[in-house]
């Protein structure tokens, strides 16, 4: 008997200092069925993406002890130092959508700007360019 092929489950890591975001955020997630961790300020999720095994990263740009920004920048030196061939996504959430403020997104390694407030169909649209999800 042929053994079937584990499907690795969907996981986003929603970084993001205000809890009324964050709240959004994981019950849209749950809406449809990803799992998610949460870090509040961009030390915690480079913690965090160190030790978890992330499919995306939707985050924040603002935040106190380590920003948006800053947070990326490490994740990707760390991808490059350790070799990694597909670095992880990483969606900028932000109400800072300028042509600049989305170059400084771009410039740090991020793929993609989704700006606040957000509809869920648009976060969703943005995620699902990135990894699959199966729409309910």
């Amino acid at each position: 008997m042929k053994k079937k092929a584990s499907i690795k489950k969907t996981k986003v890591l929603v970084v993001d200092d205000n809890l009324l975001n964050r709240k959004l955020a994981c019950a849209v997630l749950k809406s449809y069925n990803i799992d998610y961790d949460v870090a509040e300020n961009g030390k915690t999720a480079f913690d965090y993406f160190l030790a978890g095994d992330y499919n995306l990263i939707l985050m924040d740009i603002q935040m106190p002890i380590l920003n948006g920004i800053e947070s990326t920048l490490k994740i990707r030196e760390h991808e490059k130092n350790s070799g990694v061939t597909a670095p992880i996504p990483i969606i900028a959430v932000t109400t800072f959508t300028m042509s600049n403020d989305k170059r400084n997104c771009f410039e740090a390694g991020m793929n993609d700007v989704l700006g606040k407030p957000y509809k869920t169909g648009d976060m969703i649209g943005m995620i699902s360019k990135y990894i699959e999800i199966e729409i309910p």
